[in-house]
């Protein structure tokens, strides 16, 4: 079949296109980028040295900082003054302690001496106690600690070669008093070195720092004694004037150039310059380099183009013929626009991807409304906070840093609507009025939802910020409860109630905030067209409030859904417990507890299971009333109710896991060659992963990865001795990857899978 005229010509295009742009960059790169790149290391060079300053000033500053605060903590209950360092051993003890203290907060220091006036000697951790004899010494160090600063900087002493020619004095006192002391601080000389180096890392520039006067501080790699001619250089460049605060040029030595950057650094009562040539040839030879090999790229890359792009634009084309198979079986691409066809087939698919999401919007707010009447009716009890959290996040909700209030509206008077409504139409009316509520929380910009209880009854969520106050909190919602009975008054001619309940951060608290909150219209006055109710001052009931554990009795139901009957009876002993703690009387907590009895008979009905069969036929009430013993009655709900229906409950959940074991045992059996995991079997048999992981531990005694690990090796060790298969196909086979397989194997076996194989065949033998 003849070829397609596009396809030639896209081969010219490719052979162009990949030659071509390759020579001009280079060009380019060449003739005009040498001189900006120039420019950029100069400034690049600045910023290092800048930045460069800047770390080698927090690190002094941090030296002064803690010698200031070491001039005030190094005390020893008595002056320096009057301190005999032969005779006070504790004294003289603690002044030891304290230097090796200091010399050890901060790395740059090399070593720390103590002055004492008085005593005219100096206190070293290393040397010990030093008399000085000199007059001349004495003098030196006398007018160090006389001088006007109580910390600063001298070069003054500087014998010894391994420490810095600058010292840090510390006058102990400070201030006006009379100094009876004075910290020395030298600085290590291979520390501050090593700061100043980095900005000549590879050593083939100069970095020096130097003293007001021109002193050398540092010379970075180079010693201070024996300085290069390049130092030198730098160092007349910086005395002819060339150092000013900040600055950077390009300097000529030798027929090199450099790029030269200078700073300043403002110590205490000094002024210190820092300089650092580095060659501009160091700097953009790699570009030049770049820039000639991508030339000669260019150019060879010409003629290899000529032999190489029909055969790679072959094999590139070979993909969107698969392509085109994929999206239509039997279809040849020869001769055919392939891209027309491809863009046609993926407008297709968008379109249809569109009305999925359609449909999906579609349903959205009906799964919201399901959502939301499961949460407030309490069904979503046996769900955590963070399980509700994350279904709230997957319907779209914001659940973060969110409070939840709710409103109950309920709607009266429909057949005295001037005939709008007849009997018959409640449902209508209810329909009507969600879209109503609905389409004013939309309007206003409030986050909330409406629920329809189909039977006049409509709840509203309230999503708000948790760092709003209560009292802003209970505005808005009254404002909004007033505008929603003014506004459905108005508009169906009908009574409106709106009971206000209060708001809490956790969704599960939810459903009894809303039974509370729908109680609260029970207090309603007849004939009034609009009531706004506050179910906080409705629902306490003054000094008759019952003292009735409800969260616990709450989380009782929750243990007896799930069958835990270990915190069942705990939960129950907790409950009985606070009822004789609440309750003053015998019958209060006889009465409660038949409450709560009520209660738990009915949660076994919504379980499904028929209470008579689970006690064969007894009377529960005859039985409870007979009971006058509180305690007994605790008693008989745990041996006649719990215990029977936990055990009918464990006996059914068994049969289940069990059963959904044993198919994920199936599954691991057919399908462990393959990539096979504890989530996906736990999605292919239609529950979730940390309740398969459970019960896989229970049923087998092993847990899922151990197991499948196991069966695998076992498969591995049948094929290893009973086939000639090499061993990475061996690994292949049972699901690893070679490497993987190797390690495992010998992890559990003890031994390699080759000589595994080894030792089954001298067995054989």
């Amino acid at each position: 079949m003849r070829k397609p005229y596009y396809r030639r010509k896209e081969w010219i295009i490719a052979m162009l296109s990949a030659c071509l742009p390759a020579a001009i960059i280079g060009i380019i790169l060449y003739v005009l980028g040498t001189q900006q790149i120039e420019k950029e290391a100069q400034k690049a060079h600045q910023n290092q040295v800048s930045y460069a300053i800047e770390r080698i000033n927090e690190n002094l500053n941090h030296l002064e900082l803690i010698m200031a605060q070491w001039s005030f903590n190094l005390n020893l209950g008595s002056s320096f003054s009057e301190l005999d360092v032969y005779e006070n051993f504790k004294s003289t003890r603690s002044i030891y302690q304290a230097l090796t203290w200091i010399k050890s907060s901060d790395p740059l220091i090399g070593e720390v001496t103590l002055y004492l006036d008085k005593q005219q000697m100096l206190i070293n951790e290393n040397t010990g106690i030093h008399v000085i004899s000199s007059t001349d010494e004495l003098e030196v160090y006398r007018t160090l600690a006389s001088y006007q600063r109580d910390v600063y900087w001298t070069n003054q002493l500087s014998a010894n070669s391994e420490m810095a020619p600058f010292s840090l004095i510390v006058r102990i006192p400070g201030g006006l008093v009379q100094t009876e002391a004075a910290l020395i601080v030298e600085i290590n000389a291979k520390k501050l070195n090593a700061l100043i180096s980095e900005l000549d890392a590879d050593g083939t520039g100069a970095t020096v720092l130097l003293q007001q006067d021109g002193g050398i501080i540092s010379l970075g790699q180079d010693s201070i004694a024996r300085p290069t001619d390049l130092d030198l250089t730098l160092m007349r460049l910086v005395d002819s004037g060339g150092g000013t605060e900040q600055s950077s040029s390009i300097q000529t030595w030798n027929s090199e150039a450099y790029s030269v950057s200078v700073g300043q650094m403002k110590r205490i009562g000094h002024l210190w310059t820092i300089a650092s040539a580095t060659p501009l040839d160091q700097m953009t030879k790699p570009v030049q380099r770049l820039s000639r090999i991508i030339m000669l790229t260019g150019c060879l890359g010409i003629f290899l183009a000529l032999m190489l792009s029909w055969y790679s634009y072959q094999r590139m084309y070979n993909p969107i013929n698969r392509l085109i198979q994929q999206l239509k079986p039997g279809r040849s691409g020869g001769g055919l626009d392939e891209f027309d066809y491809i863009a046609d087939e993926w407008k297709h698919l968008s379109r249809e991807s569109q009305i999925l999401q359609a449909r999906i919007d579609q349903h959205l707010p009906s799964l919201r409304e399901n959502f939301l009447l499961q949460l407030m009716q309490g069904n979503l009890s046996l769900l955590s906070e963070s399980e509700l959290a994350e279904r709230v996040e997957q319907l779209g909700w914001e659940a973060d840093d969110r409070v939840y209030a709710v409103l109950v509206l309920q709607i009266h008077g429909i057949y005295r609507s001037e005939g709008k409504f007849s009997p018959g139409d409640e449902p209508l009316v209810s329909f009507a009025a969600m879209n109503i509520v609905q389409e004013l929380i939309k309007n206003k910009g409030i986050d909330g939802d409406t629920v329809n209880f189909h039977d006049l009854t409509l709840g509203v969520l309230v999503r708000q910020p948790a760092d709003m106050s209560e009292e802003h909190s209970r505005t808005d919602l009254f404002h909004l409860a007033e505008e929603l009975a003014h506004t459905l008054n108005s508009l169906l001619k009908v009574e409106v109630t709106v009971s206000v309940g209060g708001r809490t951060e956790e969704l599960r608290k939810l459903a009894h905030m809303f039974d509370d909150t729908r109680n609260a219209l029970a207090y309603r006055k007849h004939d009034e067209a609009q009531q706004i109710l506050d179910a906080l001052d409705i629902i306490p009931g003054g000094q008759d409030a019952i003292a009735y554990p409800f969260e616990e009795e709450a989380a009782i139901l929750k243990a007896l859904r799930s069958g835990n009957e270990a915190e069942l009876v705990e939960l129950l002993d907790h409950f009985f417990l606070m009822l004789k703690t609440g309750l003053d009387t015998e019958l209060g907590v006889r009465q409660a507890l038949m409450q709560l009895c009520g209660n738990i008979h009915n949660t076994i009905m919504l379980s499904g299971y028929n209470p008579l069969q689970l006690n064969d036929g007894l009377d529960m009430w005859e039985q409870l009333t007979a009971i006058r013993e509180p305690e007994a009655i605790v008693s008989w709900i745990k041996q006649y109710i719990v215990a029977p229906y936990i055990v009918r409950l464990h006996s059914t959940q068994d049969m289940q896991l069990k059963r959904l074991v044993e198919n994920v045992l199936s599954t691991i059996h057919t399908s462990y060659a393959h990539d096979i995991s504890l989530e996906y079997c736990a999605d292919v048999h239609g529950t979730y992963a940390k309740k398969l992981s459970l019960g896989f531990k229970q049923v087998t005694g092993q847990t899922f990865i151990d197991y499948l690990t196991q069966y695998r090796l076992t498969k591995a060790k049948q094929l290893l001795v009973e086939t000639d298969e090499k061993i990475n196909d061996i690994a292949i086979r049972v699901g690893y990857q070679p490497p993987y397989f190797n390690r495992l194997f010998k992890k559990y076996e003890g031994m390699t899978p080759g000589q595994y194989r080894e030792k089954a065949e001298i067995h054989e033998l």
